[in-house]
């Protein structure tokens, strides 16, 4: 049997299902790839993972060493709303760099549609010191304020 590469100790089950570790490294990869860590529910098991992630630190079972381990990669909490899900971070930098282009600076309204609230949500992120560093630089290269 060992000539037939026989697994005389399988993994048990808890083994052989992926580390909570290696999801958080997905997810890593997944944010280098897209900007952001905002994997849709839908999108295979690492969206179940994410989802699930959120669900367990609503319900307060989430270890605070994996909280800290998400906030490091720049996890977000609360997911956009279905309308917006479709746009990346680095999508929403970019239509504030049109708006700049067009008005002179980044000062949009909290009240002018998504663009509004989602500069004024990074204000809100920066002054907590939940912004990365990559985004704050971002926003610091078009001037943000």
């Amino acid at each position: 049997l060992d000539d037939l590469g026989f697994e005389w100790s399988p993994r048990s089950p808890r083994d052989a299902l992926t580390t909570w570790d290696e999801r958080l490294e997905e997810l890593r990869k997944y944010k280098d790839t897209h900007g952001d860590c905002s994997v849709p529910a839908r999108q295979g098991s690492l969206g179940s993972w994410v989802h699930a992630q959120r669900s367990l630190r609503k319900k307060g079972k989430l270890p605070e060493e994996r909280i800290k381990k998400l906030d490091d990669l720049g996890f977000e909490w609360s997911p956009r709303s279905p309308r917006d899900a479709l746009t990346t971070w680095d999508e929403r930098l970019e239509e504030l760099r049109k708006y700049k282009d067009t008005h002179g600076d980044c000062s949009v309204p909290a009240r002018q549609g998504s663009l509004g609230s989602w500069v004024h949500a990074q204000r809100s992120l920066r002054k907590k010191g939940k912004l990365p560093e990559e985004r704050i630089k971002k926003l610091d290269d078009l001037g943000f304020e």
